[in-house]
């Protein structure tokens, strides 16, 4: 774990991204296909659709990071007018809502693939890239607007990882009470 008040360093990066996938697929690796389908949460979410929801963010963080169309990667969209009022919870229906004829398997082996990708993207940064603002990484390349890269890389992966993780199993959870 790296000091907060020090932008961590693309091998802090990789060893958190990593340890977060490794604890979401330990988990999600223990759960039938049953488990993944049928048990929904309270937006009619099930395993599958989080596996879904977390591919697509890390794939469109490692576009971001390579200087690409994020949105676009994620399978979206958007015109430039609405980036300023994005409505996250419409996006990620449309996410899932696209990409729901995805076995379980189909969708973990696109969040491995996903990681991987955003960790290849990683590499073609400098550590000191970790600091530099959201505006860097969009058209025309030179805003200092947006929180350092660093904490969009966390918040769609190891953090994103850990909050689904609790999601997922409480959806599971609470199938098997239902038993």
């Amino acid at each position: 774990m790296s000091d907060l008040n020090q932008p961590p360093t693309k091998q802090v990066m990789r060893q958190e991204m990593d340890a977060g996938l490794a604890r979401l697929l330990n988990a999600v690796d223990g759960y039938s296909e049953g488990q993944m389908l049928v048990a929904q949460d309270a937006k009619g979410w099930n395993v599958r659709d989080h596996l879904i929801h977390l591919a697509a963010w890390a794939d469109g963080i490692a576009a971001l990071l390579r200087r690409e169309d994020r949105w676009a990667r994620m399978g979206l969209k958007l015109q430039a007018s609405e980036y300023a009022n994005l409505d996250f919870d419409a996006i990620n229906e449309k996410i899932a809502r696209q990409n729901r004829r995805l076995s379980p398997e189909e969708a973990r082996a696109w969040l491995i693939e996903a990681h991987e990708r955003l960790a290849a993207s990683l590499e073609g940064l400098s550590d000191a890239d970790l600091a530099l603002p959201y505006g860097r990484f969009i058209p025309p390349y030179t805003s200092d607007d947006g929180a350092p890269i660093y904490e969009y890389i966390r918040s769609n992966t190891s953090h994103h990882y850990t909050d689904h993780l609790l999601w997922m199993k409480a959806i599971v959870r609470a199938d098997s009470a239902q038993e």
